[in-house]
């Protein structure tokens, strides 16, 4: 049976489940230093892609979307560690020594590491005629690298994966496979200058990815491209630096 392209329905029928281990530690001020520490382990499938079908949400066959099109979500993330904290410097006093300014500054810090999100296979030319343009290959191996072979030219095996027969649907799964993991590293520092009763001066001072660490895109996924496990592309923005004087009264 062929889907007639020109004909397209939308259904709510779709169905998802999520499970999470989440750890947390928690340090209230005390001594100037407070802190909190978060890791959350979790795995999040559906049969749908999104919301509204795209992306990898279009079907291979839309009359085998369960158990068929049951796969990882595409904002399933496996792994994801946080950090946040502050620290006030004591005031130091002393004969000679400006405590205004050496003491009360504040420090933050935010930490945030996470494992990869999935992404879907494709293939350059379809392979069955349904016309739903959502044609996956066969899965013959893994086509996961291990870690020390991994590398932007080459993120994922693609030998690992087949043209299906003409007319047959691919067996590789919905988003079978996982890009790069992020880290990122944030931090501040504020001072606040008291004048009078009713007025201070806040100095601020913050840094978005200190340490400019990239964060790179998914690689490309469509099999038999002649760009195929390449990662060509990144996400978020480099290190930033923002400075700024606030007045309160």
């Amino acid at each position: 049976m062929n889907r007639d392209p020109r004909i397209t329905y939308a259904l709510s029928d779709g169905l998802a489940n999520y499970q999470a281990l989440q750890v947390t530690s928690e340090k209230r001020m005390s001594h100037g230093l407070a802190f909190h520490l978060g890791y959350t382990w979790s795995h999040n499938i559906d049969t749908v892609g999104d919301d509204f079908g795209g992306g990898s949400g279009t079907p291979q066959d839309i009359r085998c979307r369960r158990p068929c099109e049951r796969g990882n979500s595409n904002f399933d993330t496996r792994h994801r560690f946080t950090l946040g904290s502050t620290y006030e410097l004591p005031v130091f006093r002393g004969k000679g020594i400006t405590h205004t300014l050496l003491g009360g500054w504040r420090i933050n810090a935010s930490a945030m590491m996470q494992s990869g999100l999935p992404f879907n296979l494709g293939l350059n030319n379809s392979a069955n005629t349904n016309g739903a343009g959502g044609s996956r290959p066969d899965r013959t191996g893994s086509g996961v690298l291990p870690a020390g072979q991994r590398s932007l030219q080459r993120w994922f095996d693609s030998s690992a994966f087949a043209q299906p027969a003409n007319g047959l649907f691919g067996n590789a799964a919905r988003n079978v496979l996982y890009g790069p993991g992020r880290v990122n590293f944030d931090t501040s520092l504020f001072k606040d200058f008291n004048f009078g009763e009713r007025a201070k001066l806040q100095f601020r001072s913050e840094f978005f990815n200190v340490f400019n660490t990239p964060q790179f895109g998914q690689p490309n996924g469509t099999i038999f491209n002649p760009g195929v496990g390449q990662i060509t592309s990144t996400v978020g923005a480099p290190r930033q630096i923002q400075l700024a004087l606030r007045v309160v009264f």
